[in-house]
C-alpha cells in the first residue's frame, strides 16, 4: 500500500493533484482543514490494516512529546493550586520557570521528530534505494520538496537507479510550463514586470529585435512608464536607436492611454516598468496605471534565475495580481541552480515564454518552447559542480517525515538499527 499526504489550498486542486499523483484508483483516507488549507491523506492498493498499523505507528513516534507536554501542563495546573497567592517576584519567577520548560518540551519534541526522521529515510534509503539516489539528486538541483515527491512518484521499487534518474529528468522536462507560440509575434501591446535588476529593459530590446528581425522595426513602439529609476529613459532610448523604433513615456494612467491612442497604427507595442522590490508600496501603483489603461495590457513578468527559491516565489506571488500572461527567465548564466526556478514555474503554473542566458542583443535570447531539455540539461550540471554534496542529515529532515510511509513501528525500526 502507498499513502501520500496532499496540501492544496482547496479541496478542487487537491483532488486533482491526488489523481494526478496516484490515479483515478485511489482511495481518500482522511480529509482536514489546516492553516494552509486542505489536507488530503489518499493511498492505492488500499489495505485497512496496514493502513491502521502505519497509523499506530505514527502516533507512537509522537507519543513522548506529547507526554512531556501534558506532564508540564500538569505541574504547571498543580503548582498554581498550591500557590493562589504569589506577588509580583514569585510570579516573575514562575513565568521564567513556564518559559524555560515550554523551550525543553520544544526542543525534545523537535529532536524527537529529527530522529524518527532519520530512521525513516535510512529504512527507506535500505528499502528502495534507486528512490532515495534520484531524491538526493533531485534535491541538489535545487527543486523543492514538493516537486521532488511529484517526480518521484511514477517510481516504481525495482526498476534501475539510471533508469528512475532518467525518468524524473524526462518528467521535469514535460511538466514545465511552457508557451506553445512565440506569443510576441502576432503583435499586441506587451508591459514587462518585475523587481529591480530582473533585466527588464534588457528583455525589451531583446523582445523588439526578435520581432525585427522577423517583421521589421517600422511597426514597434517602446514605451516607458518608468518614472522611479534616473536614466531609465536614456537607457531604453539607446536600444530604440538601436533597432530604428521611437521611444515614448507616460507618466499615469492618463498619459499611458493617450499614449496608446495614438501609436494605434503600431503593432508592437512594448512597455518598460519601474524595477521595484516586491514589498515596495510604490509597486501597486504602477501596477494600476497598467490596469487602468483603455487598451488591454499583457503583462510578461521576468524571474532572475539567479535568486534563491524563496526570493523567486515571492516574485511570482506579488506580481500575480497583475495576471501574467507567460514569464521570462532571465540571468540563467549567472545562476547556480535551477531547480528553484523549476519549482516556482511548477507551483505556479505560470508558463515560460523566453529564456536569457546573456546580455547579448538578440543572440543571448530563446524560444522556452525548445530550451525545456536545456534547461534541465544545464541544472544537471550545475548540480555536478556543486562543492558540497547533500548529506542524509538535510534529506531525513525534508523527507523522512513527509514521503515515507513507515512500514514498522518506531520501535522496530529503533531496534533493528540498535
Amino acid at each position: 500500500m502507498q499513502i501520500k499526504r496532499f496540501i492544496e489550498p482547496d479541496m478542487r486542486k487537491a483532488m486533482r493533484r491526488v489523481r494526478k499523483t496516484l490515479g483515478p484508483d485511489a482511495v481518500i483516507l482522511e480529509t482536514n482543514e489546516t492553516a494552509d488549507g486542505i489536507e488530503i491523506s489518499a493511498a492505492v492498493d488500499y489495505d485497512p490494516a496496514e493502513y491502521e498499523r502505519d497509523r499506530a505507528a505514527r502516533a507512537a513516534a509522537t507519543a513522548t512529546a506529547d507526554w512531556q507536554i501534558e506532564s508540564t501542563r500538569d505541574w504547571l495546573q498543580e503548582r498554581a493550586a498550591e500557590s493562589p497567592t504569589i506577588d509580583s517576584g514569585d510570579a516573575t519567577i514562575v513565568n521564567m520557570e513556564v518559559t524555560t520548560l515550554r523551550e525543553e518540551v520544544q526542543n525534545m519534541r523537535a529532536l524527537l521528530e529529527m530522529q524518527v526522521s532519520k530512521l525513516a529515510w535510512d529504512d527507506a534509503s535500505r528499502r528502495t534505494p534507486e528512490l532515495t539516489r534520484v531524491m538526493r539528486h533531485l534535491t541538489g538541483l535545487g527543486v523543492t520538496p514538493d516537486v521532488v515527491t511529484n517526480l518521484t512518484s511514477d517510481i516504481t521499487p525495482g526498476s534501475s537507479a539510471d533508469d528512475s534518474w532518467t525518468a524524473s529528468l524526462r518528467k521535469l522536462v514535460d511538466e514545465l510550463p511552457v508557451c506553445d507560440e512565440d506569443i510576441v509575434m502576432d503583435g499586441g501591446v506587451f508591459a514587462v514586470i518585475g523587481p529591480t535588476g530582473a533585466g527588464k529593459t534588457t528583455s525589451i530590446a531583446k523582445l523588439a529585435a526578435r520581432y525585427a528581425l522577423t517583421k521589421g522595426a517600422e511597426d514597434i513602439a517602446l514605451v516607458t512608464i518608468d518614472t522611479f529609476r534616473i536614466g531609465a529613459r536614456a537607457q531604453l532610448e539607446t536600444f530604440g536607436e538601436i533597432l530604428g523604433a521611437n521611444v515614448y513615456q507616460a507618466n499615469d494612467a492618463d498619459s499611458l492611454n493617450d499614449t496608446l491612442r495614438n501609436l494605434a497604427h503600431k503593432k508592437l507595442i512594448l512597455i518598460d516598468t519601474a524595477g521595484m522590490g516586491a514589498h515596495d508600496l510604490r509597486l501597486t501603483r504602477e501596477l494600476a496605471v497598467i490596469g487602468e489603461a483603455e487598451q488591454p495590457i499583457r503583462t510578461l513578468l521576468t524571474l532572475p534565475a539567479n535568486l534563491q527559491t524563496g526570493a523567486l516565489q515571492d516574485i511570482a506571488d506579488t506580481f500575480a495580481v497583475a495576471k501574467p500572461c507567460a514569464c521570462i527567465l532571465t540571468k540563467t548564466d549567472e545562476a547556480s541552480t535551477l531547480g528553484g526556478v523549476f519549482s516556482v514555474l511548477m507551483r505556479s503554473e505560470l508558463p515560460l515564454a523566453y529564456v536569457a542566458n546573456g546580455q547579448r542583443v538578440p543572440d543571448d535570447f530563446h524560444l522556452a518552447q525548445s530550451r525545456q531539455a536545456w534547461l534541465v540539461k544545464a541544472a544537471v550540471e550545475l548540480m555536478n559542480k556543486q562543492e558540497f554534496p547533500i548529506t542524509d542529515d538535510a534529506l531525513s529532515r525534508l523527507f523522512g517525515s513527509q514521503v515515507f510511509e513507515p512500514q514498522q513501528s518506531p520501535e522496530e525500526v529503533v531496534n533493528e538499527y540498535a
